[in-house]
């Protein structure tokens, strides 16, 4: 997604992505509470979006655009679909902010609110957008390649395969209690491991 941003829309956007960071749902927030975080008056978030829910999911997807397609460009290189599920999953672990907005993108992408129908006609009027659904496919197109999946089954059904587990990790390392000790090296083998299994590799070398 190519934009030419102002530095008061971008002043803005990386405002809504530090309230995302403080674990902040975005759909109670105030137009002046991004506008007073961004040092912004709030009339002038109005020239710019029409309401609080285009501002959200204008931010949304231009964060989630620059976070999904740096990803995807580092994998474009990658040969081994486990390599690169590695990568996400250590790159969700190096910065929160990916982790965070990954799960407020689907939670708003799910709940059918005004914020969610935005996201939907965003999406599906611009197909320069990348979003998870293209990472997930990329990630895929090199597990078909190497053989390490069944590139026979359906793509929905490999999308939620991955994407399922990627998405449950993202919520389970929030639980901070729960994360506490735990080798995250071990658990993004296990991941691994058991995405190949469901995708249809019968062996686990080369792991």
């Amino acid at each position: 997604m190519k934009e030419n941003l102002s530095p008061k829309v971008k002043a803005l956007y990386g405002a809504v992505l530090e309230l995302i960071e403080e674990n902040v749902d975005v759909r109670n927030v105030k137009v002046s509470d991004i506008t007073g975080r961004a040092g912004i008056g709030k009339g002038t978030a109005y020239e710019y979006f029409s309401n609080k829910e285009e501002l959200i999911s204008s931010a949304l997807l231009y964060h989630m655009d620059q976070i999904c397609g740096q990803m995807m460009s580092d994998i474009s290189g990658m040969e081994d679909f486990s390599e690169s599920i590695h990568y996400i999953l250590m790159c969700m672990d190096r910065e929160i902010s990916k982790r965070d907005c990954l799960i407020q993108f689907i939670q708003l992408l799910t709940d059918n609110g005004p914020i969610s129908k935005l996201l939907h006609d965003k999406i599906k009027n611009n197909s320069e957008i990348c979003i998870p659904q293209k990472l997930t496919e990329q990630v895929l197109q090199i597990g078909i390649r190497r053989g390490d999946i069944d590139g026979q089954l359906p793509l929905p059904y490999m999308r939620i395969a991955v994407m399922s587990k990627i998405l449950m990790y993202a919520f389970y390392m929030t639980m901070e209690e729960d994360a506490a000790g735990f080798d995250r090296q071990q658990m993004h083998r296990l991941l691994c491991e058991g995405m190949l299994r469901e995708l249809g590799r019968t062996d686990a070398k080369n792991m």
